[in-house]
């Protein structure tokens, strides 16, 4: 199997959903995206997050942070109870300081009721490690996000909610010099010391919270978004669809905390530890910790089946609008599906794309339908066809010789020319086909059949006495009344040329054409007209000759032109005629075949 028409197809539509003045961009598409329970991507709102516990050196600064907070907390409450004669004190808190809780040293983060705005914001890069599958194939793509600052957009993700910071602490019976809590394993037991009375303290042990309202931003995050296309269904019914199969992380994003946003608010938090703790709860946000366990959440909602299957849906639909739009819509059941005997190299995805194009040149609303593309074709124009001229040879023409030639020759009909479905198939080189002409019955624009062409047919006689001999046994047979066996008068105007108007009808001819495609995207298509071959028997063609003055000599000239020989030659002259302007013609099919593209993807 091949991946360039998968790569030709990514590359244009890469250019289309990266530009914002397309109906294909991305941030457009995806800003619509709901899944079936009514969530929608943008705002894209989450119950909860557990982001979980914030460990290492960042987690252990934060937990002490908010223990040395507590401890004050503690002091207060402690100065309180001395003042209202609770009994059983000790003098004082001197013996004793606070630490985090070897059995939950480290700080633990949740935030619930999210809304995280921008996501559809986002750009997509190149196709990378395409690689084919039983119907089809896979890709990876990446999805940089907060990609633009226009269209109301904001280069930045927004993440909303509200938080809840956990921390255990402990009372211990204090070493003088602290050393116990620099973040290592040697965090101290709790005291023995029972201290009772302390309102809103739980001695010696406590799990403290704070929480409140936050804001976040991130930047530079980005996805890696494994897609497979592939053909489903089995023969007229067969679909294109794109699946999501996965969401990863491809950068970590850079998390800034809005710290005007914050809030903070505990049963211990007062307003003598309020600035602690709300740079605690900003040094959890911003840690590194936090970040990946944030990244790693907004992934895994993204990689929900709720949120791919839907994500899968829609890159869906918009490959279904671009091939409808192209192509032209299939009703269901009108698929072609005679496809046998293509080269190896094809799968099934490549085998339903070319049906549909199959379908679209034998749709008469399609812009590849190919009465459309010759009617349309102006460099060179196709109907009428200019042929040129022709030499036919020299032939006897009683007790004469005589050159015949075609002047000016024009062919009409062209235009009146189809490619039925199975006279069409993949080749290892690109598509072969066959064109049928003189099919259709005709209209305003399309000729009807069958295939003419016409121009000016000269007879010269290339010695003067030929001519004069021929001229008298012309005059000496008409003369005797004998059938026409020799030419008759040679026309006045010339003693050794005699001109006509010459016709000649071709029914029901064919072509072959043998087509190749290059270019990296629909932008840069080649269209190849390696081979067209005419496929015309003489039988079916016919030549008449209406000479400038009337002469019974035209029956014996168009007698001649009736020969064979000279039908063959009048199809080879043909055949040159169009191997000559080959070039020119590919180039005309490129030309349309970009304009259709373009127009269509643009609409």
């Amino acid at each position: 199997m091949a991946t360039k028409l998968l790569d030709f197809i990514y590359a244009t539509m890469y250019k289309r959903v990266n530009d914002p003045d397309s109906p294909y961009w991305l941030p457009t598409v995806l800003k619509d995206v709901r899944t079936s329970d009514g969530h929608s991507l943008n705002p894209l709102t989450v119950d909860t997050w557990d982001i979980g516990q914030l460990d290492g050196d960042e987690g252990a600064t934060i937990g002490k942070a908010i223990a040395d907070s507590w401890w004050i907390f503690v002091g207060a409450a402690f100065d309180n109870a001395k003042d209202q004669g609770v009994p059983g004190l000790p003098d004082n808190l001197d013996p004793f300081t606070s630490q985090r809780d070897a059995d939950h040293p480290y700080p633990t983060l949740s935030l619930s009721a999210l809304t995280i705005e921008g996501l559809p914001n986002a750009s997509v890069g190149e196709l990378q490690n395409l690689t084919p599958t039983a119907n089809g194939y896979r890709g990876t793509v990446r999805v940089t996000t907060a990609a633009y600052d226009t269209h109301g957009w904001q280069k930045q993700i927004a993440i909303k909610g509200t938080y809840s910071l956990v921390q255990h602490v402990v009372v211990i019976d204090d070493p003088g010099d602290r050393g116990g809590d620099g973040g290592g394993d040697d965090l101290k037991p709790p005291t023995k010391v029972v201290v009772k009375g302390l309102e809103g303290v739980e001695w010696p042990r406590q799990e403290i919270e704070g929480h409140g309202q936050f804001t976040v931003t991130a930047q530079d995050l980005a996805f890696d978004v494994t897609l497979r296309a592939e053909a489903t269904g089995t023969g007229t019914d067969r679909t294109a669809q794109l699946t999501v199969e996965s969401i990863t992380v491809a950068s970590q994003p850079a998390f800034h905390l809005d710290e005007k946003s914050l809030t903070i608010e505990g049963s211990t938090i007062d307003e003598y530890t309020l600035a602690g703790w709300k740079q605690a709860a900003a040094d959890a946000f911003n840690s590194p910790e936090a970040g990946q366990a944030l990244t790693a959440k907004l992934v895994a909602t993204l990689a929900d089946p709720s949120f791919s299957d839907q994500f899968s849906a829609t890159v869906t639909t918009q490959l279904a609008k671009a091939l409808d739009g192209v192509l032209g819509a299939v009703a269901k059941g009108n698929l072609p599906s005679d496809d046998s005997g293509f080269p190896a190299k094809y799968g099934p995805l490549e085998v339903y794309l070319f049906d549909r194009l199959r379908a679209s040149v034998n749709d008469t609303g399609s812009g590849f339908y190919p009465p459309t593309v010759v009617l349309g074709a102006t460099n060179p124009t196709l109907e009428p066809y200019a042929l040129g001229d022709m030499d036919l040879g020299s032939y006897k023409l009683g007790v004469a010789t005589a050159d015949l030639s075609f002047k000016g020759g024009t062919i009409k009909g062209i235009s009146n020319v189809l490619i039925p479905v199975e006279d069409a198939a993949l080749t290892d080189g690109g598509i072969g086909a066959t064109l049928r002409l003189g099919r259709l019955p005709g209209d305003s624009k399309v000729p009807a059949p069958p295939l003419t062409l016409t121009g000016t047919g000269v007879v010269s006689f290339p010695d003067a006495a030929d001519a004069a001999d021929a001229a008298d046994a012309a005059d000496a047979a008409d003369a005797a009344d004998e059938p026409a066996a020799a030419p008759e008068h040679v026309s006045a105007q010339d003693d050794d040329t005699i001109e006509g108007d010459i016709t000649v009808t071709i029914d029901q001819p064919s072509a072959t054409a043998a087509l190749s495609f290059t270019g990296r995207d629909a932008d840069e298509l080649t269209i190849g007209l390696d081979a067209l071959a005419l496929a015309v028997s003489p039988q079916n063609l016919q030549v008449t000759i209406h000479l400038k003055e009337p002469s019974p000599f035209e029956k014996i000239i168009q007698q001649v032109l009736n020969k064979d020989e000279v039908k063959q030659k009048i199809i080879k002259g043909v055949q040159d005629a169009v191997d000559t302007h080959r070039a020119d013609i590919a180039e005309e099919l490129t030309d349309n075949a970009r304009a259709v593209i373009h127009a269509k993807l643009e609409g």
